[in-house]
């Protein structure tokens, strides 16, 4: 059972341990903007993890995909197409 104190901060911070401790495996989308804002308003990383209780190679993770994708979602878009040549399909047929 959650225990909300007084300000804001904390409430929000319990919030973050029952949904991550909930969820196994990974941040859902929004925690993960959540963790990019923070970083961006000049949290350190272990700030970070231990607000949204994960470890801080978590964090280190996102904040580099971030950087180099600008973008947080887990969803990879395949950039290779499979190309089938003419001579692929005749030796199908």
């Amino acid at each position: 059972m959650l225990q909300f104190s007084s300000s804001d901060s904390s409430a929000e911070s319990e919030i973050a341990k029952a949904e991550s401790m909930r969820r196994r495996n990974h941040l859902r989308d929004k925690m993960r903007w959540r963790a990019v804002g923070m970083f961006q308003a000049g949290a350190r990383q272990s700030e970070n993890a231990r607000e949204l209780n994960v470890h801080r190679s978590v964090i280190h993770r996102l904040l580099n995909h971030y950087q180099t994708e600008q973008n947080v979602s887990r969803r990879r878009v395949s950039v290779l197409r499979r190309i089938i040549t003419t001579a692929d399909d005749r030796y199908l047929l």
